[in-house]
């Protein structure tokens, strides 16, 4: 029972950090009114979700440095050896349920396109916009939440469930959020998750949420967890048919997500359970590499705290 009352601890310390230092950096630019929020095309919001990406790891940087005593990269599971392959398996994964679901619901008459538009500037502001939210959001609710509680010895598929409904309940002020979203929200961050739980990286779950956004809005014309701008490559239109196309909520709020977010997750699991890889087994390996020398560690994981 301690160690879970440490950990609430934690996680409670970690969450009035964040917020402090958001406020704190925030203000000034609130106060100056030279940041539209409004506005999802104005180069501002690089500015704000720089600021909360800072503070998140600025938060987990001071618990893990000064509480726990470990390596910030490695307890995260920022270690950049050997994970290319994470970042193009997360860009995979969220193009072929993409290309599954926009191809169906097409098909199926859910959407339509009705029109095209390229605007080189739009899409490179959402580019950076989505990996500051990817970075931000991964580290948070990855990096810092699944990450202590699987330190703790939380059975690795509770602990996801639970970081992933946290994860879920972020998106309650969203514009267009319903209880069907809610529940693909959680089934969003368990697909997230899941292979941090075997191999406490966070490259694959980065890159998986980066291009998720990316091609569900910027490129598609989905709105993005009820959220989206007025440029997108693709112009779309929505049929009344909401729990197959989401509404207003986006491809999030749809059956067909829920439908190829299991699909994905069980794929995932099947993989690494057959693989037998265990956080433990990730724990050794880190553990030789570090006793290798700096230039060795590959950062697929951390001595448990």
């Amino acid at each position: 029972m301690k160690k879970y009352l440490i950990l609430l601890a934690k996680l409670i310390v970690f969450a009035i950090a964040a917020l402090f230092f958001m406020t704190v950096l925030l203000v000034p630019f609130a106060l100056s009114r030279v940041v539209d929020v409004s506005n999802p095309e104005h180069w501002a919001i690089l500015v704000i979700e720089g600021i909360q990406l800072v503070s998140v790891l600025l938060a987990a940087w001071l618990i893990i440095h000064y509480w726990d005593e470990l390596s910030f990269v490695n307890d995260m599971g920022f270690g950049l050896r050997g994970r290319g392959k994470d970042v193009f398996y997360g860009l995979c994964v969220a193009a072929a349920i993409y290309a599954v679901g926009y191809v169906v619901s097409l098909a199926a008459g859910w959407i339509k396109i009705d029109g095209f538009h390229f605007d080189f500037s739009y899409l490179f502001v959402q580019f950076l916009f989505y990996i500051l939210v990817a970075m931000m959001e991964e580290s948070a609710m990855r990096g810092f939440v699944l990450g202590h509680m699987l330190d703790v010895g939380m059975n690795k598929f509770l602990a996801l469930l639970i970081s992933s409904f946290l994860f879920a309940c972020l998106h309650l002020g969203n514009p267009g959020i319903t209880s069907f979203a809610i529940l693909n929200l959680t089934l969003a961050g368990v697909l997230l998750g899941v292979t941090y739980i075997y191999t406490r990286n966070l490259w694959f779950p980065i890159s998986l949420h980066l291009f998720w956004n990316f091609i569900q809005g910027p490129i598609l014309g989905y709105e993005v967890s009820g959220t989206g701008g007025k440029n997108t490559l693709l112009k779309l239109g929505i049929s009344d048919n909401t729990l197959m196309n989401g509404g207003d909520f986006g491809f999030e709020g749809s059956l067909p997500c829920t439908i190829l977010m299991i699909v994905a997750t069980g794929l995932i699991i099947y993989w690494f359970e057959t693989k037998k890889t265990t956080y433990e087994e990730a724990t050794v390996l880190v553990d030789e590499s570090v006793n290798d020398g700096p230039d060795d560690n590959d950062g697929t994981g951390t001595a448990v705290g």
